[in-house]
């Protein structure tokens, strides 16, 4: 096939029986005819399906579009167009707003005369949460705001549904990133979970917002805890004995802190508070044993170990304490511990003073074998102190248990 071109130039296109072959063009005008060949357009025999092609068929269509060139004002160059494809579209994933919004023209959904806001923080406020929930998801439909999302948060935690109530209490802070029941829930969140991390991000955020809150100090000590920060911790607790010097729960937690970085005496020292302040928790005794056995006081150490047996006779660490040094105290020092013991069971306003020979309590210690030094622990409470009993963790030395965190 010759095409009829301007000037002197001619371009002859070959075609086969199976397709195109080559192509064939000229130089500038008056250069001569076929004195330069374009190479050949190679076809793709790929096959878009994933299967192999007949090497010898086309599977994309050939098509001629115009090239300028010397002389001429549209030269034919192959191209080739690809088939389309059918994709496989994946449907498009719902909104947080779509999944819990409860519209109007949905089947039990909203009431535009019903206030359901007000009803569902109403029925949050007297503990109905799964009602809640059903109030709060309708006035999402009506008007959405950081308010609600953080109740309907709330609300799905309260039942126990973590995968819904953490992306709502999440979208409350995309509503408003200053939203402080939301940081709140989130801090204790991620605190349960024992994500020391996430707790810190929310904690530092509603520290910002409550700068004064001795619940916000408290939460991010316990995060920094967590994440074993023990000197930020420390920092953290410090700033809420001061604002709190009858709070039980935070010279606990200083305490426990100031024992992990080997300040006895600074543990001591809060430690100690604990005997006149309410709540009074097996756990906080355990910690003050252990830092009295630190500071070489056995006599001091096993009193505390005995009462904070009394208090959580479950937890099977301050029992073995108080076993493992009881074997070995003399005469002088069972009388020491007797006299402790009652003032630790009184609180400090209450204590006696040194018992003289009459004592009945002198001697009403039983002897008991020491325990193996490998079970020694320092005992171990749930951060929420929801089960003041304890659970044990046990350790290896004189105290290298879990010491107790608690919440307050």
């Amino acid at each position: 096939l010759v095409l009829a071109t301007a000037g002197t130039c001619s371009f002859s296109l070959l075609t086969g029986l199976t397709g195109l072959t080559g192509l064939t063009g000229c130089d500038a005008p008056g250069s001569g005819v076929g004195n330069h060949v374009h190479e050949p357009v190679t076809p793709d025999t790929s096959d878009t399906s994933g299967t192999t092609a007949d090497a010898g068929a086309l599977l994309r269509t050939p098509t001629l579009t115009p090239v300028a060139g010397d002389g001429v004002d549209a030269a034919p160059r192959i191209s080739a167009r690809p088939r389309a494809r059918n994709l496989d579209l994946a449907p498009p994933v719902p909104t947080i707003l779509e999944r819990e919004a409860l519209h109007i023209d949905d089947d039990g959904g909203a009431d535009s005369n019903v206030d359901h806001r007000a009803r569902g923080f109403a029925q949050l406020n007297a503990g109905e949460a799964m009602d809640a929930i059903g109030e709060l998801r309708k006035a999402l439909s009506i008007h959405q705001s950081a308010e609600v999302w953080t109740a309907l948060g709330d609300a799905y935690l309260r039942v126990g549904d973590v995968e819904r109530g953490v992306p709502c209490l999440e979208e409350a802070l995309v509503e408003d990133v200053d939203d402080v029941d939301a940081r709140r829930l989130l801090t204790r969140h991620f605190l349960a979970q024992q994500d020391g991390a996430a707790a810190r991000q929310h904690a530092e955020e509603w520290v910002r917002l409550e700068s004064t809150s001795p619940a916000a100090r408290q939460s991010l000590g316990r995060a920094y805890s967590q994440l074993g920060m023990w000197q930020q911790a420390i920092d953290a607790f410090a700033l809420v004995v001061v604002d709190q010097p009858e709070n039980a729960h935070a010279h606990n937690n200083l305490g426990y802190a100031a024992l992990q970085i080997g300040d006895n005496a600074l543990a001591l020292n809060h430690l100690e508070r604990v005997l006149s302040l309410r709540p009074q928790e097996g756990y906080m005794l355990n910690n003050l044993g252990v830092a009295y056995e630190r500071m070489e006081r056995g006599a001091e150490a096993h009193a505390a170990f005995a009462r904070a047996a009394e208090l959580s006779p479950r937890y099977l660490q301050a029992s073995l304490n108080r076993d493992r040094l009881q074997g070995g105290l003399d005469q002088a020092q069972r009388l020491v511990s007797a006299n402790s013991l009652l003032k630790f069971r009184d609180g400090e306003r209450n204590a006696i003073t040194p018992l003289g020979s009459d004592a009945p309590s002198a001697l009403a210690l039983p002897l008991v074998p020491r325990a193996p030094r490998e079970n020694v622990g320092l005992g171990n409470s749930d951060d929420d102190n929801d089960n003041v009993d304890g659970g044990g963790g046990g350790g290896s030395g004189d105290d290298n248990g879990a010491y107790a965190l608690s919440d307050g």
